[in-house]
């Protein structure tokens, strides 16, 4: 029996961290919804990544903050200068329409609650309707 519940503990873990997120990466880029979101504050940055070789990459971001959608982030394929222009459009309290993978928006709770933000697409100022 103790075996047994090894085996699943063992399962589970190698689901969550290794082949959860690469289902949920590929289930987002093909299928994507808009959110809403109140924008607090936007910052340009970079991230890095090490893989267990030791070796690592980094890659430029944009990291939005919002009162109602949380912390999300917009990285992959941004030069240092595209970051800081999208950074530097974001205005406080402005509402925005954010495009994220439909999977990360059913997750979102989730994630929020153990520090993972959700990757965007785009972000784009809602227009007055």
């Amino acid at each position: 029996m103790i075996s047994l519940l090894v085996l699943a503990l063992f399962a589970l873990v190698l689901f969550v961290f290794l082949i959860g997120p690469t289902m949920l990466e590929k289930y987002d880029s093909a299928h994507r919804t808009t959110i809403s979101c109140e924008m607090t504050a936007a910052y340009a940055g970079s991230a890095s990544s090490r893989s267990l070789k030791g070796v690592g990459t980094s890659s430029n971001q944009v990291e939005y903050r919002s009162t109602d959608c949380g912390t999300l982030v917009m990285s992959g394929g941004l030069t240092t200068e595209a970051a800081e222009e999208k950074a530097a459009e974001i205005v406080r309290g402005g509402r925005y329409e954010v495009k994220i993978g439909a999977g990360s928006a059913r997750l979102r709770g989730l994630f929020q609650g153990i520090g993972v933000a959700p990757n965007v697409f785009d972000v784009r100022a809602e227009t007055d309707r």
